[in-house]
């Protein structure tokens, strides 16, 4: 288990004042980055490898969103890893301790040389140790079931704001995209985010959206219909 104390940004704020989505998954993905650095297994270590744990799925459930200037604890924590896949689940916790946001995420380990999936060596996924998982109702499949009717919405064109350090389009960036489509009367409750293939440069993403068993669906294609992300969300059941 890896912790650290911070407080919202006023830079982080929707117009709700509210402590947008992309801003908290940004920093989930900040604390496991920083958890691997700490043990000396981070980016630099894996890339002398040729190798890297790259995205594949996000659920995460918004108790409450934090608010502007409030103080959190951030947390991550591996709970298993199973072949060339590793699960680590997320949180963040108000001044009282209580939880705030609650996520699962599934990574896979891939050699960068090859773009296959690997298993992790054991000096690898050693030093993170082994926690229990949260408490959490955990999603039965990381696949996100496509709406039979979507209706088409403007291209986007990947530019460079969107990269990352991999030079691919960053995780929360589809996020950050799909989230211009959802009309939520009440906030998000739960998210889930599908990954299957990497935007670059020059590519043109193609956004569809559609609705299906009360949940809104975001799916970023290339033109030919091959899938990038595929974003959902929910509201809160009475």
């Amino acid at each position: 288990m890896y912790q650290f104390s911070d407080r919202v940004r006023y830079s982080e704020m929707d117009e709700n004042g509210r402590m947008t989505i992309p801003a908290v998954m940004d920093l989930f993905q900040d604390c496991s980055d920083y958890q691997s650095e700490a043990l000396g297994i981070g980016q630099e270590f894996l890339a002398g490898r040729h190798r890297a744990w790259m995205l594949s799925f996000w659920q995460v459930f918004f108790e409450r969103y934090p608010e502007n200037r409030e103080t959190f604890v951030a947390e991550t924590r591996p709970w298993k890893f199973e072949h060339f896949l590793g699960y680590r689940n997320f949180a963040l916790y108000d001044a009282a301790g209580k939880p705030m946001v609650k996520a699962n995420s599934l990574w896979t380990m891939l050699d960068t040389q090859r773009m296959r999936p690997v298993r992790p060596a054991e000096d690898e996924k050693s030093p993170y140790g082994m926690d229990e998982p949260l408490e959490m109702t955990y999603a039965d499949t990381r696949k996100i079931s496509l709406p039979e009717q979507m209706a088409e919405k403007d291209p986007v064109p990947v530019r460079r704001a969107h990269l990352d350090m991999n030079h691919h389009v960053n995780n929360v960036q589809y996020i950050q995209m799909a989230a211009e489509y959802f009309s939520m009367e009440k906030p998000v409750y739960e998210l889930r985010a599908e990954y299957r293939t990497a935007a670059l440069p020059g590519d043109t993403i193609f956004p569809r959206m559609g609705e299906k068993d009360g949940w809104q669906v975001v799916s970023l294609e290339k033109e030919d219909g091959t899938i990038f992300a595929v974003v959902a969300v929910r509201g809160k059941e009475e």
